[in-house]
């Protein structure tokens, strides 16, 4: 029996990158989390974990977990990046090298979720040296 493309499940990988992180969370189609990595968790310590090498170590573990689902079911995967840090160009990068190859074609959408500050509160006062 075929599945038809529409009734695939999509699930989502969201990369939430910060000045001091990088966060990679799986979550299925209902929206609970089933797997998720970070520098800390591919045991980079300090201020290692801000490193592009951890947000692409972190990325190639998700890939991982996403391969093993995928190997059990037809799915989609919606991907959804969040912040400026250099995780986010580690996992862009891990996505189009070899380590990725399984997983693009899964790709169905790329989201930037990045919050842009439109007016907002007021800045500090600028330091005076």
């Amino acid at each position: 029996m075929t599945v038809s493309k529409h009734l695939e499940p999509k699930y989502r990988l969201h990369c939430h990158s910060t000045r001091n992180n990088t966060i990679v969370t799986l979550t299925g189609p209902n929206g609970n989390t089933l797997d998720w990595a970070s520098g800390g968790r591919c045991k980079f310590v300090g201020a290692n974990r801000a490193s592009y090498e951890a947000g692409y170590q972190s990325a190639i573990l998700m890939f991982h977990a996403i391969e093993k689902i995928a190997g059990e079911q037809r799915i989609k995967l919606e991907l959804f990046f969040k912040g400026f840090g250099q995780g986010r160009d580690a996992m862009k990068t891990a996505l189009l090298a070899t380590e990725g190859s399984k997983i693009r074609d899964l790709v169905c959408s790329i989201t930037d979720r990045t919050a842009i500050k439109i007016g907002g509160t007021r800045s500090k006062k600028a330091r005076r040296l």
